[in-house]
């Protein structure tokens, strides 16, 4: 794939610093119709806007670009995320948000499945499944006090019914769960599915909390099964927008912070992508990529970078608050 850019051929593991200067930008607009964003790192920070990534993103959408916001973060659904974007300054719709929980309640209406799914994560699978018309037990397992794992394990009931278990991001996360998890998927039969293999995220500078890729690793240990990972860097979380020909992928765009995730899955789709500077990964993470003898770890490497996605908005036709 390749992009139009001055006297530049963007290839497949080779990355360009976007040249900002009003041609560069103009010719490169032109590439592409439909943007897809990451959310954390490339629009917030939490609860916190990256300075003028609304201002950004609103003024790509008033050019008549199509807009997407696609996180791996499974612990709010799809309606919450487009409240809370809505609320930061960023104009979107719930069906413009992607999120890994709605992709795997998608897969499963998908499969037309008609059982219960255990969940190992928070509110967001939940409410997901529970919008496609999928029952899931109550999310809250908790180890009894002065009960030991084993003690309660022995007397905790199991549902005949599940047929899933989905894993995903869990603040309360704990060996119950994967105790609980371990006995549904001993059953063959039953649906092992993961939000996402993403395996931290920074709370701070210097500072990472556990992402849903540490509970996914420590039941696939324990049970022995591998999960179908719904996320990025899978294609699946947008598989129905180029299905139903809403995007085309020789003519999106894909901003991440993160090339594990980010960038790896606008390869995957055939996207061009860029990578900004404001998340998890910097130029010297693409540099040391370029020069890793690791194999497929060019598909990791951005086509562009900018430090942040605001040093787009002055070369922006359209600048609305």
């Amino acid at each position: 794939m390749s992009a139009a850019m001055p006297s530049i051929l963007i290839k497949k593991g080779v990355c360009q610093l976007l040249a900002l200067n009003k041609f560069s930008i103009q010719q490169w607009l032109k590439s592409f119709d439909s943007i897809i964003f990451d959310a954390d790192g490339v629009l917030w920070h939490r609860e916190e806007v990256i300075e003028e990534a609304p201002q950004t993103f609103n003024a790509l959408r008033a050019m008549g670009k199509q807009v997407f916001i696609c996180t791996n973060h499974s612990a709010m659904s799809a309606n919450r995320l487009s409240t809370k974007a809505q609320k930061l300054g960023f104009l979107i719709s719930k069906h413009e948000i992607l999120s890994s929980s709605m992709a795997l309640a998608r897969y499963l209406q998908e499969r037309k499945f008609k059982r219960k799914v255990y969940i190992v994560g928070e509110q967001g699978i939940a409410e997901e499944l529970k919008a496609v018309g999928i029952e899931s037990l109550p999310i809250g397992d908790e180890l009894e006090d002065g009960c030991s794992l084993h003690e309660q394990m022995l007397t905790t009931p199991l549902d005949k019914d599940v047929g899933a278990v989905a894993v995903g991001i869990d603040s309360k996360f704990n060996a119950l769960k994967i105790s609980k998890a371990c006995c549904y998927l001993a059953d063959r039969k039953v649906l092992f599915l993961a939000t996402n293999r993403d395996l931290a995220f920074p709370a701070a500078v210097g500072t990472l909390t556990p992402g849903a890729g540490v509970m996914v690793a420590a039941v696939q240990a324990a049970s022995n099964r591998l999960p179908f990972t719904c996320g990025k860097p899978n294609t699946y979380i947008c598989l129905h927008l180029i299905r139903e020909g809403i995007i085309k992928p020789e003519r999106t765009l894909m901003v991440g912070d993160t090339m594990h995730t980010d960038i790896h899955f606008g390869y995957n789709c055939g996207f061009q992508t860029l990578l900004v500077g404001t998340g998890v990964n910097s130029l010297d993470d693409v540099a040391a990529a370029q020069k890793s003898s690791k194999p497929k770890m060019y598909q990791q490497i951005p086509d562009l970078y900018v430090p942040k996605l605001a040093d787009l908005l002055k070369f922006l036709p359209s600048k609305n608050g």
